[in-house]
């Protein structure tokens, strides 16, 4: 049985906690991209950059790589009540009773993971340019 994979079937699966982290992911592609732009404008412009101004948003990128995988370890713990609560209210333990609540925990773990990596690089990146944008000012 073929089941179909889409961005709302993932949020469904990976309970509450998925939405606030699609959020700091939405939050964390647009900004880079913002930036991206932003720094590419004003290679083009080869006009004075002040750093502190450019950089200033890249801070928002720092915190959610923090905050992500704080966040996906709570969808690690509702998934784990979920299971847990599950198993409480079965008159048999079933190993699918169990599972849907671990594969929530999974799934949110795993997404706040990939958002605090993908947060991490962009910001990295962005601060690389930077560097190399305000250096090539001095010179």
């Amino acid at each position: 049985m073929k089941t179909t994979t889409n961005l709302i079937s993932i949020m469904q699966q990976g309970g509450a906690v998925m939405w606030p982290l699609y959020a700091l992911l939405v939050i964390t592609v647009v900004l880079s991209i913002e930036r991206t732009i932003t720094l590419i404008l004003l290679v083009r412009k080869q006009e004075p950059v002040i750093k502190a101004k450019v950089e200033k948003p890249l801070s928002i990128l720092d915190l959610i790589a923090m905050i992500a995988p704080v966040l996906g370890f709570l969808g690690t713990v509702t998934g784990m009540i979920t299971a847990f609560r599950s198993v409480s209210q079965a008159s048999s333990v079933q190993l699918q009773v169990v599972a849907a609540g671990l594969y929530e925990a999974l799934f949110t773990t795993a997404f706040g993971l990939i958002i605090s990596i993908v947060a991490t690089i962009a910001s990295f990146a962005l601060d690389f340019a930077i560097e190399a944008l305000c250096e090539n000012e001095k010179s």
